[in-house]
């Protein structure tokens, strides 16, 4: 083997020898590293939202239903069609209600003959009196003839006052059914659209004076168009009345609707129950909802009632503010000497009931790559974006932050040695 030789294979044993040293020293830093995904913390614009399903329902609707119970004998309108305040709907079956009013007509007639002859009465019972007394004065009849004229005159008296109430009881009783005769015609409180028409010529309907009378038909404003949504409980501490509003219709797609928040439920609704099923029900546990309704500015005339839509309410917008992503910001437990407290050890303490726990005070914040480090640094957050949050303290413009996995922000300690991870190309 020439000299020349054994020098190339010394250099090149030598090389490896480097080689393998750096990589061990690769490995011996990596060891203990946690691979992370970063992002700067950044000024931007951020807009919150609610988000909010419900159905499209006109601003001002009447259910309507007659006013007396019976058979529907006549309905004068179809669904769709247009009508005036004032317009007779539909006509319910009056042969009864006619027939009483004919008899109460009659009865106040036979009343009226009845105060003729009372009152005929009375003036013969006055003329005799008149005569009994002039008699009696002269000492011509005794005073029990007197005393009897006289009570015969105030008994016909009482007779006249009780038929001249008789007359009025059936007056009023002839108006009662007179009214109820004319409420036979179902009338249009407003002027609108009749949306829905559930009834038929033929079909008997009860009357507005039980507790459940039967509803004819709607008839609605479309003039003023609403979208009436449950908003979660957790979000409507952020609804005020005005917020602007973006609506997106299921059947017309594409077209996005602007509108304002112009009513806000006070009582929450059990998610999924009616109000008269939440009242026997205890719904300490289950979600809840809260009715919220957003006015449309200049409706499409293809929008109609009933159809589902998706209200986006505007909470709050705010302009160049610092912000991260949301996944970004976590919760850690601060001990008593301000130390950050390892997550898995105090979820290891909770789950063990001899082990002993130390509480300490929960913080929202960030872990800070500082030098190859996580450092956790409490922040004061503010209004949440679509993918992104303020944050109002703690934090600078420009700072690298941990984003990612949530697996690692889920367990990564205070001061921990991290590594960027690569992500993947995909395929």
């Amino acid at each position: 083997m020439t000299t020349r030789r054994k020098r190339v294979i010394a250099a090149v044993v030598v090389v490896l020898i480097l080689a393998g040293v750096v990589a061990y020293n690769v490995r011996a830093r990596a060891a203990g590293q946690v691979a992370v995904q970063t992002q700067k913390a950044a000024r931007r614009e951020l807009v919150s939202v609610v988000s909010a399903s419900g159905e499209i329902k006109p601003k001002r609707f009447v259910n309507i239903s007659s006013n007396v119970s019976g058979r529907i004998e006549h309905l004068l309108v179809k669904e769709g069609e247009t009508v005036r305040k004032g317009q007779v709907l539909a006509r319910i079956d009056s042969t009864r209600i006619a027939a009483g009013e004919r008899q109460s007509a009659a009865a106040l007639e036979g009343a009226k003959a009845d105060l003729v002859r009372a009152r005929a009465d009375l003036e013969v019972s006055r003329l005799v009196f008149d005569r009994t007394r002039r008699m009696h004065a002269d000492k011509l009849v005794s005073d029990q003839a007197y005393d009897q004229a006289d009570a015969e005159l105030k008994m016909k008296a009482a007779a006249v006052e009780a038929q001249k109430r008789r007359i009025t009881q059936q007056e009023a009783l002839l108006a009662s059914t007179r009214d109820d005769l004319e409420k036979t015609n179902v009338i249009a409180p407003m002027d609108g659209v009749v949306t829905s028409l559930p009834k038929e010529e033929g079909e008997t309907v009860i009357g507005a004076q039980s507790f459940s009378p039967t509803v004819i038909m709607t008839v609605a404003d479309l003039s003023v168009m609403e979208v009436e949504v449950m908003v979660d409980e957790t979000d409507i501490r952020n609804l005020r009345l005005g917020q602007p509003a973006e609506v997106r219709v299921d059947a017309l797609e594409g077209v996005k609707i602007k509108g304002d928040v112009t009513e806000i439920g006070s009582s929450a609704i059990p998610r999924g129950l009616t109000t008269q099923q939440a009242a026997s029900t205890n719904t300490a546990n289950q979600a809840k909802d809260f009715k919220v309704e957003v006015t449309l500015k200049d409706p499409p005339p293809t929008l109609r009632p009933g159809l589902n839509a998706t209200a986006d309410i505007t909470t709050a917008r705010k302009d160049n503010v610092l912000a991260v992503p949301i996944q970004a910001v976590v919760v850690r437990e601060i001990n008593k000497q301000g130390k950050v407290m390892d997550p898995a050890a105090v979820q290891a303490a909770e789950t063990d009931p001899v082990a002993p726990t130390e509480k300490g005070q929960e913080k929202e914040g960030v872990f800070v790559v500082v030098g190859g480090k996580a450092n956790f640094r409490p922040v004061k957050t503010g209004i949440i974006g679509e993918t992104e949050i303020e944050i109002g303290d703690g934090l600078k413009d420009g700072e690298e932050v941990v984003t990612g996995s949530y697996k690692t922000l889920r367990t990564l300690k205070d001061q921990s040695k991290v590594k960027l991870e690569v992500k993947k190309a995909r395929s």
